[in-house]
C-alpha cells in the first residue's frame, strides 16, 4: 500500500508543481493567488509523501491522511465544478482531481494497512 501511496503523491506534487509554473508563465487573472495554493498542495504532498516513510510518527501519519482526505474532497469538488453545464470545461481539472482522489484513497489504505495489528483469535 505505501508504493500505490507514494506513487500517488509524487504524482500530485508533479501536477502541483507543474500547474504552478504554468500559472506564472500564464498569468490569468488571480495568478498569484492560484500559484500560490498550488505550490501549498506541493509542499504538503512532499510531507505526505515522508510520512510515508518507514520511522515517521503516528502523529505525521495522522496528519497526512487528514490532509490527504481533505484533497480528495478538493478533487471531487473541482470535478464536480469543471463538468457544470455553464462551466469553462478544462481537461487537466479532470485528471488532477482524480489524482487527488487517488490520493486520498491510497491514504486510507495505507493508514489501514499500518494500523495496529488486530489481536489474535479468541480461544
Amino acid at each position: 500500500m505505501r508504493i500505490l501511496f507514494r506513487s500517488a503523491v509524487a504524482f500530485n506534487v508533479a501536477t502541483a508543481l507543474w500547474l504552478s509554473v504554468m500559472f506564472l508563465i500564464l498569468r490569468h487573472p488571480n495568478f498569484l493567488p492560484k500559484a500560490a495554493v498550488t505550490l501549498g498542495i506541493a509542499v504538503f504532498c512532499a510531507l505526505a509523501f515522508r510520512a510515508a516513510g518507514a520511522a515517521t510518527s503516528p502523529g505525521m501519519r495522522a496528519a497526512s491522511l487528514a490532509g490527504s482526505l481533505v484533497l480528495g474532497a478538493c478533487g471531487a469538488w473541482a470535478i464536480y465544478q469543471d463538468l457544470q453545464p455553464n462551466a469553462d470545461f478544462e481537461g487537466f481539472v479532470l485528471i488532477i482531481g482524480a489524482a487527488w482522489i487517488v490520493q486520498a484513497a491510497a491514504a486510507v489504505l495505507y493508514a489501514s494497512a499500518t494500523a495496529a495489528p488486530a489481536a489474535g483469535p479468541s480461544v
